[in-house]
């Protein structure tokens, strides 16, 4: 059953609008959940960067417990490290776990700016922040951890550096006091976000999968209707042509019968003149009779195509209907000179099929393949297996064949390629046959002459 034009072009195009839906929908999950990452990674940079800002006056006090903040926030849930780095000395690591992050100074250092990064290990978010530089009273500043709330001075070493310090003051040992540029480095995991990814591609999926299902189903359904209504529309043809066909044919029926009464008369009397005694009365009578007999010939095989086709099926034994077709046609077989021989696989002497039709169709080509056939030839019947229940009777002849321009031609009725042939003798050949399901074909004989083939089923 095809599927119409149009509903094949409808089902894929609103698989198409489904698809292109769902992929939307997936994308915008797929934003909303990034953009509310990196939401949740600027949220703790902006607290690393605020508390910078806030507190480093605090000196190394401050820088010990930057660095406990900073490992609270490295084990929080999404969190896979945390660090500071230097924009003044080449992206250099002041703060943070240098195994996670080191990786990315190169990445990193492309750009001195904020940037969010999504790399395969997860997703790098950079604050880039100034600090100015501290000044320090003399004697140092801020207290130390474990040394008590009040101010323990802390004496210059010339170790420290004097980079930013006023003259007579001490500088700082902490990158961030000396003040610069710098980078706040977040590495967050994106394995929940993967996940989640995951998961709403496979939900996308299925419901693009049902979804096609669903159209599937209704548009087969919907070219099953088509096709019922098609073929009911067709059945009803076709009943009111064969009402028409069985109309014409017993018209014609009926008509050839009518012909053939006033045709007897006319028979009848012209035989009796042929028993006069002139000689040129004689010889038209007879002309007549000959006429006569061959115009009721062609109205005995008109009637044959026409009539309609009953078939009764029972078991044939195919040797016994060639043994009294051979008898029928021993006439033609020796005005021709001709000799018929048959070959019938054991496996088929029964077959199945309607007698009567089996005989006249065998009938017809085999008094063709006489007819065709040089003197002191040999027209041949062969009936085989062809594979499963399936047979061919193929019968054979030595006689000129049919030229390539008229084999399409040949079951075509009133065309014969025979002198004083009706045409339709192959005709009625190709109406049994389609009537009993066979097919009848022709091709030429290796050697020379004509092979005609009916295929069928043997059911056993």
């Amino acid at each position: 059953m095809g599927l119409p034009a149009f509903l094949l072009l409808g089902a894929l195009l609103l698989w198409a609008g489904v698809v292109v839906w769902q992929w939307s929908e997936y994308r915008r999950e797929i934003e909303i959940w990034a953009k509310h990452l990196e939401g949740q990674g600027q949220a703790i940079l902006s607290a690393v960067v605020g508390g910078v800002r806030g507190h480093r006056r605090m000196g190394q006090f401050f820088v010990d417990q930057l660095e406990a903040m900073l490992e609270e926030i490295a084990a929080l849930p999404d969190v896979r490290a945390v660090g500071i780095f230097s924009l003044e000395s080449d992206y250099q690591l002041v703060l943070g776990e240098k195994a996670e992050l080191e990786p990315l100074r190169t990445a990193l250092a492309a750009r001195g700016e904020d940037q969010v990064l999504w790399t395969n290990k997860g997703v790098c978010l950079v604050r880039v922040f100034e600090l100015s530089p501290e000044r320090f009273p003399p004697g140092g500043y801020g207290p130390r951890r474990g040394e008590g709330r009040g101010p323990r001075w802390r004496e210059w070493t010339p170790e420290r550096g004097a980079q930013n310090a006023a003259p007579g003051q001490q500088a700082p040992d902490s990158p961030l006091a000396l003040g610069g540029r710098f980078a706040a480095t977040l590495l967050l995991s994106r394995e929940s976000f993967d996940s989640l990814g995951r998961n709403a591609f496979v939900l996308r999926a299925v419901v693009v999968g049902l979804a096609s299902l669903l159209l599937l189903v209704s548009t087969v359904a919907g070219a099953a209707v088509l096709q019922r209504q098609r073929l009911a529309a067709a059945k009803d043809l076709l009943a009111a042509e064969l009402r028409h066909h069985e109309s014409l044919a017993a018209a014609a029926s009926g008509l050839a019968h009518e012909t053939r009464n006033p045709l007897g008369t006319i028979r009848m009397h012209a035989q009796s003149l042929s028993e006069a005694e002139q000689p040129a009365v004689v010889a038209t009578a007879r002309a007549i009779v000959e006429e006569c007999d061959r115009l009721a010939t062609r109205i005995n095989q008109f009637l044959a195509f026409a009539r309609p086709v009953e078939r009764e099926e029972q078991w044939v034994e195919c040797e016994e209907v060639l043994r009294d077709l051979e008898a029928v046609l021993r006439p033609d077989l020796e005005l021709h000179q001709v000799s018929l021989v048959w070959d019938v696989a054991p496996t088929l002497r029964r077959i199945r099929a309607d007698r009567e039709i089996l005989r006249q169709v065998l009938f017809n080509l085999v008094s063709n393949a006489i007819a065709f056939s040089p003197p002191m030839e040999t027209v041949e019947v062969k009936i085989l297996p062809i594979g499963g229940n399936n047979w061919r009777i193929e019968v054979m002849d030595r006689g000129p064949g049919v030229p390539e321009e008229h084999r399409s031609k040949l079951f075509t009725p009133y065309f014969s390629t025979r002198p004083g042939g009706s045409g339709l003798g192959l005709a009625i050949v190709a109406r049994l046959c389609r009537a009993c399901g066979w097919q009848v074909t022709y091709r030429p004989r290796a050697g020379g002459g004509a092979i005609f083939e009916i295929a069928g089923r043997h059911e056993s």
